[in-house]
């Protein structure tokens, strides 16, 4: 026996879900009681388990059980049903005891009563069922129909119930249907019309098909006494016919013989007389449709019932298979006959055609399928016919066809050239593989096989076969349009496809495509649907850039938009289209060249009174300001710190003044350590620029100069207190230096700033982005409001995908947006256009406590000088010199560095600051830095900002022992920054990794200064050095510094350390004084 035909085992829970919950529990009672006298198995195999049993009943009765379980269709589940002689008649606690005592229920006995509530327990001691009237009192009557119905095993027989009455006439009439679950409710009040008799049918009827459901299944042991106590009753009709019931028969021989049917053989069982049908009953009946005879069947020796009920689901027998079944019937059935020998025809060395039978789902094109086939003189067969000879009936005739595999194999093979794969679960269909591939993509290929793939194989002589008009129609696009209308401060942009010399507006079409579309992943080609149910085929280069163009500009399109309504500032998209051919805004097209493409900028010449000479991507940054301004577009200059963002803004300025277009003051907003470093640059670079510094605390009294002014200058941190005067005035430019101070838009001083008129809108930043992107939306949003959206929307649209989610085509959509506006140059972009050295100055103010303190120590050094030089002269005061020159220097460094008596109260320092502003921009542009100071003490108060700050950094000052692991943490790129104090490192090191050198504070004598510079700008150096010098304004540093330009051995002399040259003029008194006198005004 084979394990698929195994039968479940009867359990626990099969016995529970035949019952109820109450009849569950006491039939567990009885058995644990011992009431269950016997269990006799009658049958058990496969198909069934038949026991009968006997129990005790509640008053010393004894009950007869006859139980039977079945296997559902699919062999995992088993039909329980029990007939009993108690008044329950089925289903009842009895079965459940008989049921328990079968399996052995010693596990069950241990199990716990299952809680129920009152109802249960009032059930529990009701009697077993209602009384039962001992015969029929109503006028109504239980008839049973016999139908033939479709079993698992072919045509069968069922029956179904209906009440009818007898005319007057005296036939039986129709009656009125009524389902089984009516007729056998155990514990309802039984329907008057039932008599004894037709409770025993339902019990058996009940065990030949439990299911409850009508036509009931007549089969088994249970079908047969059914069918003998239905015929007895003479209520079984067969059909609606109620002229003659069903009556018995003579006994009917069965005859086996063998049918053909469409080229294949069937072996079927007959009567004789004929027109008795079989029915699986045990003993075997027959029904005869003309006669109304049920009788029994005469089975040919050798045979038996089971056999004989088996024959409904034999298969049938192929041409090529009759020797063996004939064979195998010698052998094992030699009483049956055999199929009859047959003429054949063999067909050899004959090509198949392939035969494509093209099934097309109009409602879903992408669950459409191809069913190959192969012919062979008339003779069809699928590539999976087994064997290779095939045989069947052509004109009459049984033929016998040798296969060409090799050309099947062709045939699958071209297919597969087409793209289209086997369908492994239906024979001979073929489909377009799915897996990983999109609805949209699918959808394009099966019309370009539809419309393009099989017109080429019909060509090729195969044979396709499709409904009229089940195929939809493919046009091909031949160009794509794009239609420029301009307004002001926007443009229309219309898309329309070329078809057939038609043109198709494209958008409508691709409304749909928009929500699935990735960038990069569309296919070669793809089919868009047209509103008449054709489709339009279109390439990826034609697509494309539309799609992009809209995805980048808009979350979705409106039903039936047939344009894009853009800004001015998205003209870089007309670039952008690929092959569509633009027509109109031949002006937005040429703005937008000269965005995208530097070489198309108009150069400019710097103006006359413009005092320096700008190196060739300065000059290029010049054109692009000068590009912006005749557009009035805003943008960011982004170069990197030292490559001269205020030289290239000055210039742009200075031309504007020389055009007579700077009709109002330009206003310059910068931090406060940049205030110096503007106004020393404007004098330097363009001195006809009449430039107004509005800082201080005096500074409201200038507001009254501003409107003759060109350029004004104030801080981030003054626009909040000076609002009322900036608001009240117009300006031509604005322009934010370190622009991403205004990173917080809800900032006070990012709200003014916003609010300020200004015909022009610069941002000037080395750094456009710090931490997140929402510092880059503020700067557009300053420049250019709305042109990344609102706030929330840009964190929607780009912020939140990029920087949570790493979403890379939404950081290639905002770059693509933003780049046009934004120009930035690296040093290693422009290092070539460089010196090997740059000097820079940094320089600062002071102020509050750190002024303070520098003034009331400036006086008492001044007045300590003064009386040392009176008393003993200029060269025997030189160490009273020194002492009052380092003081103030310590001050300018840090107040922290002088005596602690002499701190007043540790003011801040605003050169510190001003270097924790520069350090954080340099090291993100990837520069190596070299920080040189000569106060060991001034490192160690750095170290604590950088380590507030989370910067790396490498340190070595003559206290390092591990003098080379320090070096090698630098030049590994361990760390970006290193702390050197000038005595550790002035000589004596190489270091060509740094290419910046920032001096703290300066030292006095240029050669020891150039000597730690030389530390990165020496021999083996490949890259520009960037040299910053770090100075505070109106001290002691700036007079050393200007006083060096114009006696180049001040500090020589000073400390003594070389020669004065004999034609160089001597250090007098009165140049010692000047280094310690108050500044002018």
């Amino acid at each position: 026996m084979s394990k698929s035909r195994r039968r479940p085992p009867l359990t626990l829970d099969i016995i529970k879900n035949a019952v109820d919950h109450r009849t569950f529990q006491r039939g567990k009672r009885y058995f644990q009681e011992d009431r269950v006298i016997f269990v006799d198995v009658i049958q058990d195999d496969p198909d069934e388990l038949y026991f009968i049993a006997e129990t005790e009943g509640g008053r010393d009765e004894i009950y007869h059980q006859t139980v039977v379980a079945k296997p559902g269709r699919d062999r995992r589940t088993l039909g329980l049903f029990g007939d009993c002689t108690c008044p329950v008649g089925i289903q009842c606690k009895h079965m459940v005891a008989a049921c328990l005592a079968y399996i052995d229920g010693e596990a069950i006995i241990s199990m716990p009563d299952e809680g129920h509530n009152f109802t249960d327990w009032l059930l529990e001691m009701a009697p077993d069922a209602p009384p039962t009237p001992a015969e029929r009192t109503s006028d109504d009557f239980l008839i049973y129909q016999l139908d033939r119905i479709e079993t698992g095993a072919g045509t069968g027989f069922g029956v179904s119930f209906r009440v009818a009455k007898t005319k007057k006439n005296g036939q039986t009439a129709l009656g009125r249907e009524v389902g089984m679950h009516s007729l056998m409710n155990p514990y309802g009040v039984p329907p008057e019309y039932l008599c004894p008799t037709d409770r025993d049918i339902l019990n058996q009827l009940h065990v030949s098909d439990p299911r409850f459901q009508a036509p009931v299944k007549l089969q088994g042991l249970a079908g047969g006494i059914a069918m003998d106590l239905m015929l007895d009753s003479g209520r079984l009709f067969l059909g609606r016919d109620r002229v003659q019931p069903l009556h018995r028969g003579e006994p009917r021989p069965v005859e086996l013989t063998w049918v053909e049917e469409a080229g294949e053989f069937r072996l079927v069982a007959q009567t004789d007389p004929k027109g008795g049908l079989p029915i699986n009953l045990r003993p075997p009946r027959y029904v005869d449709l003309e006669t109304h005879e049920v009788g029994g069947l005469e089975i040919p020796d050798g045979l038996d019932a089971n056999w004989l009920s088996r024959i409904p689901d034999a298969p049938p027998v192929t041409p090529e298979e009759l020797q063996q079944v004939s064979e195998t019937l010698a052998v094992y059935y030699p009483q049956l006959p055999k199929p009859k020998a047959l003429n054949v025809r063999s067909v050899k060395d004959v090509s198949p055609i392939p035969l494509l039978t093209v099934r097309v789902d109009t409602l879903n094109l992408t669950r459409s399928a191809l069913n190959l086939q192969f012919i062979y003189e008339n003779l069809t067969l699928t590539p999976d016919h087994p064997g290779a000879i095939a045989m069947g009936r052509v004109n009459g005739v049984i033929v016998e066809i040798h296969r060409d595999l090799a050309g099947e194999e062709k045939a699958i093979e071209r297919l597969g050239q087409e793209g289209l794969v086997r369908n492994p679960k239906v024979s001979g269909e073929f489909t377009l593989a799915t897996l990983g591939i999109s609805q949209q993509v699918i959808m394009t290929r099966w019309l370009e096989v539809l419309n393009q793939a099989l017109p080429r194989l019909k060509e090729e002589g195969w044979r396709i076969h499709h409904e009229e008009g089940d195929i939809p129609r493919l046009d091909v696009a031949e160009d794509v349009h794009a239609q420029v209308d301009e307004g002001n401060g926007w443009f229309d942009l219309h898309f329309d496809l070329e078809v057939d010399g038609r043109k198709v507006p494209l958008l409508p079409l691709v409304s749909e495509l928009i929500g699935s579309y990735q960038p990069g992943r569309l296919p070669p080609t793809l089919a868009l649907p047209m509103q008449d149910g054709s489709y339009v085929q279109v390439t990826r280069e034609q697509i494309e850039p539309v799609l992009q163009a809209i995805i980048d500009l808009y979350d979705h399109l409106a039903p039936g938009q047939q344009s894009l309504r853009l800004s001015r500032l998205d003209a870089p998209r007309l670039l952008e289209l690929g092959d569509a051919k633009v027509q109109g805004g031949q002006d937005l097209q040429h703005m937008a060249r000269r965005l995208t493409q530097f070489e198309a900028l108009t150069p400019v010449e710097p103006p006359r009174d413009f005092r320096g000479d700008l190196r060739a991507y300065q000059q290029q940054g010049l054109n692009w300001l000068q590009f912006l301004r005749e557009y009035q577009l805003g943008g960011v200059l982004a170069d990197h710190m030292g490559l001269g963002k205020t030289v290239q803004t000055l210039a742009h300025l200075a031309i504007e003044k020389q055009a007579g277009r700077l009709d109002h003051p330009a206003l310059i907003v910068a931090p406060t350590s940049l205030m110096s470093n503007w106004r020393r640059e404007a004098e330097q670079f363009t001195p006809d620029l009449k430039v107004l510094t509005l800082h201080g605390p005096d500074r409201k009294r200038y507001y009254e100069q501003l409107p003759g002014m060109d350029l004004a200058l104030t801080t981030y941190p003054l626009l909040p207190r000076d609002s009322e005067e900036l608001l009240a005035q117009d300006f031509s430019f604005l322009i934010l230096d370190e622009a991403q101070q205004i990173k917080n838009p809800r900032a006070q001083a990012s709200q003014v700033v916003r609010r300020i008129k200004a015909t022009h809108r610069l941002c000037l930043t080395g750094t456009p982005m710090e931490n997140h992107l929402g510092e880059l939306w503020a700067q557009f949003d300053f420049l250019m409001p709305g042109f990344l959206g609102g706030q929330e929307q840009f964190s929607r649209t780009y912020r939140t995908p990029i920087e949570k989610h790493n979403d890379g085509d939404k950081l290639r959509r905002l770059t693509r947006r933003t780049t046009p506006f934004m120009l930035r140059r690296t040093k290693d972009i422009v290092a070539k256009e460089l010196p090997g050295k740059t000097e820079l100055l940094r320089s600062t103010p002071i102020s509050g406590k750190q002024a303070a303190l520098y003034e009331s120590i400036r006086l008492a050094m001044e007045k300590k000088v003064r009386d040392a030089i009176a008393k003993r002269g200029l060269a025997r005061s030189h160490i009273t010199v020194l002492d009052a020159l380092l003081k103030l220097r310590q001050v300018c460094c840090d107040p922290r560095l002088l005596p602690a008596s002499a701190q007043a109260g540790s003011a801040p320092s605003a050169k510190l600051q001003m270097l924790m502003e520069m350090l954080p921009e340099l090291l993100d542009e990837g520069r190596r830095v070299l920080l040189f100071s000569q106060f060991t003490t001034m490192l160690g108060l750095i170290e604590q900002e950088l380590k507030k700050a989370h910067i790396g950094y490498s340190k070595l000052t003559g206290q390092t022992r591990k003098r080379e692991e320090a070096l090698d943490i630098f030049r590994n790129g361990h760390a970006n920054l290193m702390l050197i104090s000038l005595k550790a490192g002035g000589v004596g090191l190489n270091l060509t990794e740094a290419d910046t050198v920032i001096h703290y504070d300066p030292w006095w004598n240029p050669a020891v200064e150039s000597q730690a510079t030389d530390r990165a700008h020496r021999i083996g150096q490949d890259k520009p050095v960037f040299v910053y010098k770090l100075i505070t304004e109106n001290t002691v540093e700036e007079k050393i510094l200007a006083m060096q330009a114009r006696k180049q051995k001040l500090a020589d002399n000073v400390y003594g350390d070389e020669k004065r040259d004999a034609d160089e003029p001597p250090i007098d008194a009165d140049m010692i004084h000047a280094l310690f006198a108050p500044e002018p005004g």
